[in-house]
């Protein structure tokens, strides 16, 4: 009797492990929206600041643009078809290192690697 017990119990136990207690859909994580600011080889110093799971803003000066977040091999991949002066934008983060990539008010495609400050 007891053995029939103790096979109902560590089968029941082996069964509710199974069971998820939450929606995976429903599990949320707090974003850091801590602003990091970045010195680029270029002098230009830039500010990021993720204001959802998958965008960043970017400022530059008195400039700002939000970025989405894009498939990337490595890192984190923002880009954006408006940009920072109404053309694309794209930054491209590894730990304390980015390649941020532009085009300014005279339609020139800059590129710099910025640090972490």
């Amino acid at each position: 009797m007891k053995l029939k017990a103790l096979l109902a119990l560590t089968a029941a136990s082996a069964l509710s492990a199974c069971v998820v207690l939450e929606d995976a859909g429903m599990h949320t994580h707090k974003v850091d929206t801590t602003p990091k600011h970045f010195s680029c080889d270029n002098g230009l110093s830039v500010q990021v600041r993720n204001v959802d799971h998958d965008k960043l803003e970017l400022k530059l000066d008195d400039k700002a643009a939000v970025l989405t977040a894009t498939t990337s091999a490595s890192g984190e991949l923002y880009t954006s078809n408006q940009g920072l002066f109404g053309h694309g934008a794209e930054w491209h983060q590894k730990g304390n290192e980015a390649y941020f990539e532009f085009t300014d008010p005279y339609h020139n495609k800059v590129n710099t690697t910025c640090n972490m400050k």
